[in-house]
């Protein structure tokens, strides 16, 4: 080790707090990276998994192919293996002689080679595949459903034909899949095979109850006959191989197994649907390293500020421009050394119970096609080549910080160095101070401001930081809230299910939910939709009364969207009197207008459920009524009589889910008047049912409306779909906000980082302060006051900026925010924060000095 490496190390270890700040910095980076691409590859090789759980493991199947074709495949050295199978619709059907009902008995039966097996064939089975037609692979479950047990190696007698349905209605036609009581079957042969497979649940399989081998001296007709291949070589290039097979052999009709070989990132012919996801991915890195820049940049920039002197010193003795930018790589050599293992680390282990928490509410919503009923989660997938990749975004982080500070040391001049006449450079003109600063913060306000002055870059260093790190976070929850927002999935309403039956028999089903146990609460929330648009090609829908749906209603801020906010639907929802009250109550309106003549309701102004949401609606919409062009047979008319804003301490507002424009109206009105356009055996209540145990309420409510004699009834579990919308959010969520969480933390780590270090560079001013009798309030005032200005500047900055880029982005989601809404009161939390920051930041720096001998720190060489 050379002198340099042994100097930059000592530097590094007498300025620990730094280096420890800059070290988790990098391991944070590191590992924020680590995540996004450990967690994209595990993903991608998940559903790779999920593919060949689903279809198999070969990569593609050719159809129709000739023998010739088959054997030149079998040649083929780029394929490891090579199956055939037969698809005969006339020998797919098998029925077994046995005493079950028919719809046991009756199954589908599949003929192909052992190789094409072993590459369907991806569950647990006892036995071996068959290789010929005397052998058969049967799903355990088959034999179960006839009360057969049968083992591996026992014989089994079964029908082989095919399976029909001959009627007027449908005609003649094969069948396959689940039995249908009025299908045929046709018997072609008799046979007996050895059964040297019993499978357990194979999913790739599941349309087929027995696997028939093939003879190896046999072949189809070519119209029957399908190939199916697996490369020796499954990477980024397997479509490509497969198309240059295809073209190769002259094959007509193929298809590729494209959800598997996406797992290995081959995005052949399909890249453009990815296009906008790795479009993301790259942003979000390069967010990460430019933070991580940023922080790294000024601990390296201070650190050379820091060591001006003694690199002047050894240039001064000889030392090469060459090794006095070593010396600046080297340091973020060693710090890389330390950091990146770090990051690497702390990156699995996020990332690996991110993917477990995740993982398992995805399987378990059941919302991977595919997966349907896997339990589980998502294992993490750990490859040399994703961590050489996150090493090598994390190495080129630390050169981009260390770039410009490195050309700047080679640059030093030991002259300058010694003099530090290159640290600061600031004219006499531009320390004059506007004479209010004195008269508002007296001299010590003066000299804050003269001590930024004099700063110099170390000054503007501060207050990019700070700015930067104000700029970062507000955009990044800007971002957050504004996908949240638009997030459709984002359901979350108090009920989990909805029962019904006419309306004379709903209070005495009200009563019996009640009673359940595990029932929490029941209410009255009936869902009616006023539509005034049309689907295309839809002949059929009856339009409600258009003139409400005018856009002179509309409040600027929506009017203005054109093409975006379009007002396809309004709702009605029937509540009970009393949760209809509270509305009025809330909003002072008299109960009167609403109990006696006209069915009047209110309108919730609200299109994102907040606390002082934008108003959708003006009060011109006040008097239009709700009502179907064709009234008779329809809901009775529902007058607008009032507008109401969101409150989100009164639950009947979350009965219906966000960005559905909503009137609300009381039961007992609203059947009153029902009762005057519909027969009253045809109508229905709904009731919303809370509980904490939703299947086994669900199937009490079900039986009860079964055997008790209700009518017109259904009743609906809602919580498999909600399920399906709280995992989704839950996605979103977990990659927004902990995305926005560790930049946070690399952003504060920044703002401390650099106060902290600019303090120790300062020992020497601070005592020289004291020395002319600078006495310790006036001292406390000045730090202050500094801490004040720094914070001021930034956010003089930092907020119109974050302003500017929140608007730009609002401007991208304008199709489905329709409002720029920032949350102001988020920014004033802001402007706490920061001065909170930079306050703790400088106090425990100015405490670490505070018993600073004043001749010692003025003998100290540091600026």
């Amino acid at each position: 080790m050379n002198i340099i490496s042994k100097l930059t190390l000592r530097h590094l270890l007498d300025n620990k707090k730094r280096s420890v700040v800059t070290i988790l910095g990098i391991a944070t980076s590191t590992a924020l990276i680590s995540a996004i691409l450990l967690g994209v590859f595990s993903f991608f090789s998940f559903f790779g998994y999920i593919s060949v759980q689903t279809s198999g493991a070969a990569h593609a199947a050719f159809e129709k192919a000739s023998k010739e074709q088959y054997e030149a495949l079998l040649a083929d050295n780029t394929l490891k293996t090579v199956g055939l199978r037969e698809v005969e619709e006339e020998k797919t059907g098998v029925r077994l002689l046995t005493d079950a009902e028919e719809r046991f008995r009756i199954g589908n039966i599949d003929h192909a080679t052992l190789e094409d097996y072993s590459m369907r064939v991806v569950s647990d089975y006892d036995g071996t595949l068959p290789s010929n037609s005397s052998e058969i692979a049967v799903e355990e479950q088959f034999l179960k459903d006839n009360d057969l047990d049968l083992k591996v190696g026992d014989k089994l007698t079964f029908e082989e034909g095919y399976r029909y349905i001959d009627n007027e209605l449908e005609g003649f036609g094969y069948l396959g899949g689940n039995y249908r009581s009025d299908e045929l079957f046709k018997a072609n042969s008799t046979d007996t095979c050895t059964i040297t497979a019993i499978l357990h649940g194979n999913r790739a399989t599941k349309d087929w109850d027995i696997l028939r081998g093939m003879d190896n001296n046999y072949y189809p007709e070519r119209e029957k006959a399908t190939v199916s291949i697996m490369l020796k070589k499954c990477d980024s290039s397997s479509i490509k191989q497969i198309k240059t097979l295809i073209k190769k052999y002259g094959i007509e009709k193929y298809s590729i197994n494209t959800e598997y070989l996406l797992s290995r990132f081959a995005f052949e012919g399909s890249a453009g649907s990815y296009k906008r996801f790795f479009v993301l991915m790259g942003i979000a890195l390069a967010i990460v390293i430019a933070t991580s820049v940023i922080l790294i940049f000024n601990s390296i920039g201070m650190s050379l500020t820091e060591r001006m002197r003694y690199l002047g010193m050894l240039a001064s003795v000889g030392a090469t421009a060459r090794q006095k930018r070593f010396s600046i790589y080297y340091e973020g050599f060693v710090l890389g050394l330390i950091g990146i293992p770090l990051g690497l680390l702390f990156g699995y282990i996020g990332t690996k119970i991110t993917l477990a928490i995740l993982g398992r509410r995805i399987l378990e919503a059941d919302i991977i096609v595919g997966a349907e009923g896997m339990r589980g989660t998502i294992p993490i997938v750990v490859q040399a080549p994703v961590i050489a990749t996150i090493i090598i975004f994390s190495a080129l982080t630390i050169l981009f910080s260390v770039l410009v500070p490195g050309i700047k040391a080679a640059r030093i001049m030991p002259i300058d160095a010694l003099r530090q006449s290159t640290t600061i450079k600031v004219k006499a003109r531009n320390l004059r101070v506007n004479p209010l600063i004195r008269k508002i913060f007296g001299y010590e306000g003066e000299l804050a401001y003269k001590n930024i002055k004099r700063n110099g870059v170390k000054g503007k260093v501060i207050t990019i930081s700070i700015a930067v790190s104000i700029i970062l976070f507000l955009t990044l929850n800007f971002f957050c809230r504004s996908i949240a927002r638009a997030n459709s999935y984002d359901i979350d309403i108090p009920y989990q299910i909805i029962a019904s039956c006419s309306l004379d028999e709903s209070d005495r089903l009200r009563e019996a939910i009640s009673e359940m146990a595990g029932v929490n609460d029941v209410y009255c929330s009936g869902l009616i939709h006023f539509s005034f648009k049309k689907e295309q090609d839809d002949p059929y829908t009856t339009l409600a009364n258009t003139d409400i749906a005018d856009r002179n209603f509309l409040t600027e801020s929506f009017r203005e969207k054109t093409d975006a906010f379009d007002l396809y639907t309004i709702a009605v929802e029937i509540v009970d009197d009393e949760d209809f009250d509270k509305i009025l109550d809330e909003n002072g309106l008299s109960r009167e207008d609403y109990y006696s003549g006209t069915l009047r309701g209110v309108l919730l102004n609200s299109y994102f459920h907040e606390i002082n949401d934008e108003p959708v609606f003006n009060e011109g919409i006040i008097g239009q009524s709700l009502y179907y062009d064709e009234v008779m047979g329809f809901p009775p008319a529902i007058e607008v009589a009032a507008l109401v804003p969101y409150a989100d301490d009164n639950k009947v507002f979350d009965y219906i889910p966000k960005g559905t424009m909503t009137v609300f109206v009381p039961r007992s009105v609203y059947y009153e008047k029902a009762k005057e356009v519909l027969p009253e055996d045809k109508l229905t209540l709904d009731l919303a049912v809370e509980t904490t145990d939703n299947k086994a309420v669900y199937s009490k409510i079900y039986q009860r409306l079964m055997e008790d004699g209700y009518h017109n009834y259904y009743c609906t579990d809602l919580t498999d779909s909600l399920k399906i919308m709280d995992t989704i959010t839950l996605m979103l969520n977990t990659a927004m906000y902990g995305f926005s969480t560790l930049l946070t933390l690399i952003a504060i780590a920044n703002i401390v980082n650099t106060i902290s270090t600019g303090v120790l560079l300062r020992r020497k001013e601070f005592a020289m302060y004291k020395s002319v009798g600078l006495d310790n309030r006036g001292f406390k005032k000045m730090i202050w006051l500094e801490v004040f200005l720094y914070g001021f500047k930034a956010l003089l900055w930092g907020l119109p900026i974050s302003l500017f880029l929140s608007y730009m982005m609002y401007r991208s989601f304008d199709s489905a925010l329709y409002t720029f809404s920032p949350n102001l009161a988020f920014y004033g939390v802001v402007i706490i924060a920061v001065f909170a920051i930079l306050g703790i930041s400088m106090g425990l720096s100015i405490h670490r000095i505070k018993d600073d001998n004043i001749i010692e720190a003025l003998k100290e060489d540091a600026v």
